[in-house]
């Protein structure tokens, strides 16, 4: 294979990759809300939509960064419930010990009116389900240098065949 060939094989498997980035890296990971009230219920995907089964969970509070308030498992189908204690932005972080971790941004609103229970307002955080641009580039780059390698390999094994005198 030739350098012009070598580069059309680059071009051609970084157009799969830019045309089917979840099928390519399916490591990524990343969560949703379900149905939010008193208790917060969340479930934690790969992103091929694979459930992070019994995922360690772990919840901390408010304003008291690295403050522990909950640890538990994800269910087989990567759910989790907690109730919070109070507002402010609860994290949920889920990790499958392998290497993948999801973070979930829970924000709990202050009630306006304490005797009456109102339901609080959530907004989702990095739950995006998908690679993010670091292992976009790093997927790229393993492939670059597994090229490299390749190319290189062959252009020794082409050499041993001459005779030198």
């Amino acid at each position: 294979m030739g350098r012009i060939g070598f580069l059309f094989a680059a071009v051609a498997v970084w157009a799969v990759m830019a045309g089917y980035p979840v099928t390519v890296f399916a490591h990524g990971v990343g969560s949703r809300e379900m149905d939010p009230g008193a208790a917060r219920a969340m479930e934690f995907l790969y992103a091929d939509g694979e459930p992070m089964a019994f995922a360690q969970v772990k919840v901390t509070t408010p304003g008291q960064e690295g403050t522990l308030y909950q640890s538990a498992h994800a269910d087989a189908r990567g759910r989790f419930a907690f109730v919070p204690s109070g507002p402010g932005v609860w994290s949920v972080a889920a990790s499958d010990g392998q290497g993948h971790r999801a973070v979930h941004a829970v924000t709990v609103a202050a009630q306006a009116n304490p005797g009456k229970p109102v339901p609080p307002v959530v907004q989702a955080g990095s739950g995006a389900i998908g690679p993010g641009w670091r292992e976009i580039v790093l997927g790229v780059s393993l492939l670059a240098n597994l090229g490299l390698v390749a190319a290189l390999l062959r252009r020794r094994a082409g050499r041993k065949g001459e005779f030198r005198t």
